[in-house]
């Protein structure tokens, strides 16, 4: 029996070992399956064939160009370019991009010979679906992909310029042009004509050096050999080597005194700043290749990123004064990258041997790792089996008791969680109902002139009332960093004009306290992701404590920094205050830490907690220094750019981001303004429905809008409702908090129905939380307040929703021919006709001043009040009205389409003087001609 026992035991574990042993055949057998299947996936990438229609190649400039593109392309394995040299023929040209086409390229680079042969055929292959990449010279069409290029006109009028300052604005001038029908030529001899004007420097002579050196010394020694050839002070080459060329042949016939400028700029032995170098230039103007920028457009447009369709290389000038400097930047630059290029073979070589040495190191790999894991786990096995299994049974009853503790601890954590929610939430809607009856009042009593001896005791009521609203918030803050429901929308961010912003609400403490307060800052273009609602808190903080403890006649400075070895923003809040002792700086972050009485002056001890904790929220440090009696300053560190942050936390919506960086408690707006808002408003007579269960505030708000406004009234949502299909307001204010009822829900109602889904719904509650806002916006509000609320924001926010939708219905009214009868009578025909022959008659007068009424009545044979009936009935519009609208609807199209001046298009459209046709066109869109054309082409017509 025991012999029987011994060897049962020895057959199972034989068997044990066996089966582990094949068990590792077959998982090793797909794990090398899944590698050789990596690894040729790996090899085989997806590559891209670029074709490059180059227009000449012999020159410095065009060799540099395609340097530039190989260099670029060693970066990109997955491009391959192939370069057709056209030799300065148009007609070889067009033939070789059609060979390009039907080669089936994936994306096509031009540089034009000419424009105007080259434009048709780039047309047809943007057409046809491939991408087109310009470069250099520019075709007379837009249809293309990208552009890379420098700015000739630019160029030329820089040229231009150098030339007046070096001949003291006088003196004669020789042009040596490029190839006359090419862009660059055009557009470099248009800026140095537009520069010259005002100069008594003329050109006497114009050469064609068809951008080759060769061709400009023929040229020049004909011109020079001609008896009757006027004499100049200096030659300006549309490119160096032309300008290089006529230096030697005005050397080499004696003319030694004369000036040499040129354009590119180009290092090496052959190039403008060695010419510079060697006193045969003057000057020269750098015009970059673009080669490098034309690979990596291409590189975007292939694989589907982002990218601009207008790319501009900058120009700079270069002469004696800087021309060493960029010698010697030039030559380091071209030995770094003959540096690169060695560098990349080694690589090159180290790639092939890895290539050649990687399935020995394969198959080593493989036979150790079988070798190690069947030992191991044969060995595991024999020992430990008995022993893990026990294990695991004990652990497993642990772990299931332990299971169940944490699931009614986690239990009893959210009940406890729900309760202090719900107490805050509630507390803090019963603290913001007083606070918006303390606040409305008291701004309504500010805006009275019968209350001027009493303004200073508003103003501290109401300076007060904000501060609680602050406290309350912070309180709100603290509560939702401690239960992790504080949630970071960071955006990018212009750091200056963001501090900008928040400075001006100090700027009048500073004034009255003569305070000095600057922003001093090293880079003003510098940009941070962060959540522009939470650093505006920190910063408030900390220019709120500055200004409690500066002195009078101080002085506040914020500096704004970059640490490029940090990869890091700095901003410092320096003041010099009393600073504080090394005890202080220790706790001055802590929460309700307040420094010793008399020394320096108390709070809440919440500001500067709630600060570090935002700014930690952002992955960033706030710091403090202080030498007491001298100064204090506070360091913030944000990282520049966005890895640090969850992807859920970042805001890529713009609009999202402007709208979480509203603050309504520092809005105000100038008295006139909202007096002449009311007055408006007034003439016009809204209708609009109050929905509020609280019975001051709907008090309050009714009495406030009935000086501008029909008002109506309600608590109960229902009732809401049947108002609103009964009355039909032009402007629903809701309360999203109501007894028993949810605000929401009659906001999804009326959004939902398309009788109604046109009116505006402003919202004012106390959910005054980020996801309260979103979620009121994503239910179709059209603007959210929280209590308390500014009511001169509320009424101005009525009145421009109000003027939106009215100039909204306007517009579609005039966009159809004629507004549809509504009773279709015997008289239908008679109106349309009618209509149709007002509205081409106007159209026909439309640029005559004097058309009018009397011009009207005379060509259709109707009295005036024939004509005003009939206008009304038809068109909905007086007769006035309607002449004017067409003539600014008119207007704004000429202002988009048309080059001409506005004082010129005013009188296209029948106005007699520009300031009145400015006047007008303002009323009717909100904004001035010349706004409205720079906003519309904000780099220019």
């Amino acid at each position: 029996m025991l012999e029987q026992s011994i060897l049962s035991n020895l057959v199972n574990i034989a068997t044990n070992i066996l089966l582990s042993l094949c068990q590792i055949r077959h998982v090793f057998g797909v794990w090398i399956v899944l590698l050789l299947f990596s690894c040729d996936q790996l090899e085989k990438k997806e590559t891209f064939k670029i074709g490059f229609s180059q227009c000449v190649s012999n020159d410095a400039w065009r060799r540099a160009m395609h340097e530039e593109m190989a260099r670029e392309l060693s970066f990109y394995p997955e491009l391959s370019l192939e370069i057709k040299d056209a030799r300065g023929n148009n007609e070889l040209q067009i033939r070789q991009i059609r060979e390009f086409l039907g080669e089936g390229i994936d994306l096509l680079v031009v540089s034009p010979n000419e424009s105007d042969p080259l434009t048709p055929v780039v047309e047809e292959a943007f057409q046809s679906g491939i991408p087109v990449i310009i470069v250099d010279r520019k075709i007379n069409s837009n249809l293309y992909s990208a552009y890379v290029g420098g700015d000739n006109y630019e160029i030329g009028f820089t040229a231009g310029q150098y030339i007046r300052n070096l001949l003291d604005n006088k003196g004669d001038l020789l042009e040596i042009w490029g190839l006359k029908g090419s862009s660059p030529a055009k557009e470099r001899n248009r800026g140095l004509m537009e520069a010259l004007e005002g100069s008594d420097i003329r050109i006497v002579a114009e050469l064609e050096g068809e951008w080759e050196k060769d061709t400009a010394r023929v040229r020049m020694r004909d011109y020079l050999e001609k008896k009757e050839h006027v004499p100049f002070d200096l030659i300006f080459g549309h490119n160096d080597v032309m300008a290089i060329g006529a230096y030697e042949i005005c050397r080499d016939v004696g003319l030694r005194h004369k000036k040499f400028v040129g354009v590119d700029a180009l290092p090496g032995k052959l190039g403008g700043i060695q010419a510079i170098t060697d006193g045969v230039l003057h000057a020269s103007f750098i015009y970059p290749t673009g080669g490098d920028k034309a690979i990596e457009v291409a590189k975007k447009i292939l694989f589907g990123e982002v990218y601009e369709k207008e790319n501009i290389l900058q120009t700079a000038a270069v002469d004696s004064s800087n021309v060493r400097i960029m010698k010697q930047q030039t030559d380091k630059i071209l030995d770094q990258q003959a540096n690169i290029i060695r560098q990349r073979e080694m690589i090159n070589n180290q790639v092939e041997l890895y290539q050649s040495q990687r399935g020995l190191l394969m198959i080593f790999g493989i036979t150790l790792f079988v070798a190690i894991a069947s030992l191991a786990y044969v060995f595991k096995s024999l020992k430990e089996k008995q022993e893990i299994n026990k294990e695991l049974k004990y652990k497993n009853q642990e772990i299931l008791e332990q299971q169940e503790k944490l699931l009614e601890y986690s239990r009893q954590a959210e009940e406890v969680t729900r309760y202090k929610l719900e107490f805050f939430t509630n507390i803090s809607h019963e603290f913001r109902t007083p606070l918006t009856l303390i606040q409305g009042p008291v701004e309504e009593l500010l805006d009275r002139k019968d209350t001027g001896q009493f303004k200073s005791d508003l103003l501290l009521i109401k300076k007060n009332t904000l501060r609680l609203l602050r406290l309350v918030n912070q309180l709100m803050d603290f509560r939702k960093i401690d239960n992790g429901k504080m949630q970071v929308r960071a955006s990018l961010q212009p750091i200056v004009p963001f501090l900008e912003e928040i400075m001006s609400a100090f700027r009048k403490t500073a004034k009255d306290q003569q305070v000095h307060f600057k922003l001093i800052c090293d880079a003003p273009n510098l940009k941070v992701w962060i959540d522009p609602s939470m650093m505006d808190k920190v910063m408030f903080n900390l220019l709120s404590n500055a200004f409690k403890l500066i002195p009078r006649k101080g002085h506040i400075h914020l500096h704004v920094s970059e640490d490029p070895v940090r990869h890091e923003v700095v901003i410092k809040v320096e003041d010099n205050g009393p600073g504080m002792d090394v005890s202080e700086l220790g706790h001055i972050f802590d929460r309700f830490y307040q420094a010793k009485p008399g020394e320096r002056k108390t709070g809440t001890g919440l500001g500067l907690a709630l600060s570090k904790e935002l700014v930690e929220l952002h992955h960033g440090t706030i710091t403090v220094s202080s030498d007491p009696g001298e100064n204090t300053t506070f360091e913030v560190r944000l990282k520049l750019g966005n890895v640090h942050f969850d992807s859920h936390e970042l805001v890529t919506d713009l609009s999202e981001s402007a709208y979480l960086h509203l603050d309504q408690e520092s809005f105000f707006r100038d008295e006139t303004d909202i007096h002449a808002a009311r007055k408006d408003l007034a003439e016009t007579g809204p209708r609009i429905l109050v929905v509020e269960d609280d019975l001051e505030i709907r008090s309050y708000l009714k009495i406030k809008l009935e000086e501008l406004y029909e008002v109506l009234e309600t608590d109960n949502p229902d009732t809401a409702l049947a108002m609103v299909h009964d009355c039909v307001p032009d402007l629903i204010t809701c309360d999203l908090m109501l007894k028993d009822k949810n605000g929401l829900d009659l906001v999804r109602k009326l959004k939902s129905d398309p009788k109604t889904s046109y009116i505006p719904i402003i919202a004012i509650s106390a959910m005054a939380s980020q996801e309260d806002r979103l979620a009121g916006i994503k239910m179709g509000v059209d603007d959210y307040f929280t209590k308390p609320f500014s009511i001169s924001l509320v009424l101005e926010r009525i009145r421009v929703l109000l003027e939106e939708r009215k100039k909204l219905k306007e517009h579609y009214l005039h966009e159809l021919p004629v507004m549809e009868p509504t009773a279709r009578d015997t008289h239908e025909q008679t109106e349309k006709k009618f209509a149709l022959a007002f509205k081409a008659l106007v159209e026909e007068n439309v640029s005559n001043p004097d058309f009018g009424v009397q011009e009207i009545c005379s060509e259709l044979g109707l009295s005036k009040g024939q004509l005003y009936r009939k206008t009304k009935s038809a068109l909905g519009y007086s007769v006035n009205d309607y002449i004017n609208k067409v003539r600014l609807k008119k207007a704004r199209y000429l202002l988009l389409n048309d080059k001409s001046a506005i004082a010129d298009i005013a009188f296209q459209v029948g106005f007699r003087t520009g300031a009145y046709f400015s006047t007008a066109f303002k009323m009717a869109f909100g904004i001035t001609p010349s706004e409205f054309r720079d906003r519309a082409y904000p780099d220019g017509f």
